[in-house]
């Protein structure tokens, strides 16, 4: 598979509006079939944690999502990770 990284300014503002992250990382198989493209998401490339977790598609509204849920169903980490 084929890897490239750019820098999103670089983009067409329909492509790049659509990433937070201020470099992308373009992969293409080797037979050229269809690219992916993925924001590089590092928290060094951001000034708070808000910005840095605002980059990461989807995560704003699991964390909003998350916040929904009555603590009576929540399972605490001790329950996934047992050398906590």
């Amino acid at each position: 598979m084929a890897t490239l990284v750019i820098d999103r300014v670089t983009l067409p503002v329909e492509l790049s509006s659509l990433f937070a992250s201020p470099r992308i990382v373009v992969q293409q198989r080797q037979d050229f079939g269809e690219a992916v493209f993925s924001p590089v998401i590092d928290p060094n490339d951001f000034d708070n944690d808000t910005d840095y977790l605002n980059a990461i598609p989807g995560m704003a509204e699991k964390i909003i999502e998350g916040n929904k849920i009555p603590s009576s169903e929540c399972v605490s980490v001790e329950d996934f990770w047992a050398d906590v």
